[in-house]
């Protein structure tokens, strides 16, 4: 039976970013993945983002924002390929829930947060208003600012990639039957296969207390937040728009996607890890695009796509939108096994670096120093 330093249940973004991080160190890694290809859950259904969070200002998540914002960086620099800025646009209307100086003030600290790394933020000139395509009425102002935008799955399969050009192995449709603790970790597959080894990292996403009680690991309590977007059969505007959902107040992009528009996202608590759009969330943001652009107007008949992933929020009395967005952790075994709660695709990297300092007490004489995951350029 082979035996390995470190498995990591999962191949989304965090799965494989803590193979990289791991496979970097010089680390025996497998990843083990019950679909055919890395990135087929939640790595594959955001909103295609790589930005700082803007909006977590407002619940004072000032690390989490730095942090984003900083791993942005990164990935402008080691992913120029795949991750590429874009212009946002911040319309204020005389209705708008948040006033022009609250969002000039956010946008100000946004920039603080960067490093000013961040585009120059400003006012966009009335007279080029018309050209954005968005609604007039009642308009007072159009913010700008710079963030990125990337394809999910395509940075989350360059992760793994870059993880296996270090000696990470990956194996798809496996599927874990059983977990045993007995000097490090014995894994059993549906398949009928095992292997060692001596840490285990759950970055499971949705399924990451299933795979805990496996082997009645430590876990957390959790909520199930389903994230829908939809894509129009409209042409892509000049830029990405963030905008406030003329129901409720929520924060919803408008963003350019392979040449149309993707409108996104939602979030609806559910009592199971599996996404499925439902017809509310789809005219939730059908009327929120109308009602910035009711010049390029869509019908439920426009729609060219609709999909919608599961993340994990932690447990709260509070609506979704108002929960803390830190990755949350459960340990065991004297550091041998991390899950991981939460993540955000931007932070990916910082996430597997966390992980990774856990993991050394007991795997510290197994690694080598090791070129760090922030110098490291993506395939």
């Amino acid at each position: 039976m082979k035996t390995y330093d470190l498995v990591v249940i999962g191949a989304g973004i965090h799965g494989a970013g803590v193979a990289q991080a791991a496979a970097a160190r010089g680390l025996s890694v497998l990843v083990i993945e019950r679909r055919e290809a890395a990135a087929m859950e939640t790595s594959r259904a955001s909103s295609k983002l790589i930005h700082g969070g803007l909006r977590y200002l407002e619940t004072a998540q000032f690390r989490l924002v730095y942090e984003c914002l900083r791993e942005q960086r990164l990935l402008l620099q080691n992913a120029p390929h795949l991750v590429r800025r874009s212009d946002f646009f911040i319309p204020v209307y005389r209705s708008s829930r948040r006033h022009s100086w609250w969002i000039y003030l956010g946008l100000c600290c946004y920039q603080l947060l960067s490093g000013g790394s961040i585009s120059a933020i400003g006012k966009v000139p009335p007279q080029r208003w018309e050209s954005l395509g968005l609604n007039r009425d009642d308009l007072v102002a159009v913010f700008r600012y710079g963030d990125a935008q990337t394809d999910d799955q395509a940075l989350t399969r360059a992760v793994l990639a870059s993880a296996t050009s270090l000696s990470a192995e990956v194996r798809f449709n496996t599927a874990l039957s059983q977990v045993a603790h007995e000097a490090g970790y014995r894994l059993s597959f549906s398949d009928g296969g095992a292997v060692q080894c001596r840490a285990l990292v759950n970055a499971a996403g949705p399924w990451v207390n299933e795979v805990a009680e496996l082997a009645a690991l430590p876990r957390q309590d959790l909520d199930w937040v389903q994230g829908t977007h939809i894509v129009l059969r409209q042409p892509a505007f000049p830029g990405c728009f963030y905008v406030e959902a003329p129901q409720d107040g929520r924060a919803v992009f408008v963003l350019p996607w392979r040449g149309l528009t993707l409108v996104g996202t939602t979030e609806v608590i559910l009592d199971h890890p599996q996404a499925s759009p439902t017809q509310a969330e789809i005219d939730y943001l059908l009327a929120v695009y109308n009602h910035y652009f009711p010049a390029h107007k869509c019908e439920s008949w426009d729609i060219e796509e609709v999909f919608a992933g599961v993340r994990v929020l932690p447990r709260d009395s509070r609506q979704a939108n108002r929960r803390s967005r830190e990755t949350l952790y459960a340990t065991a075994h004297n550091g041998t096994y991390v899950g991981i709660y939460g993540g955000k695709l931007t932070s990916y990297r910082a996430t597997a670096d966390k992980v990774l300092q856990m993991l050394t007490p007991a795997l510290r004489d197994a690694m080598r120093p090791g070129t760090s995951t922030a110098e490291l350029p993506l395939p």
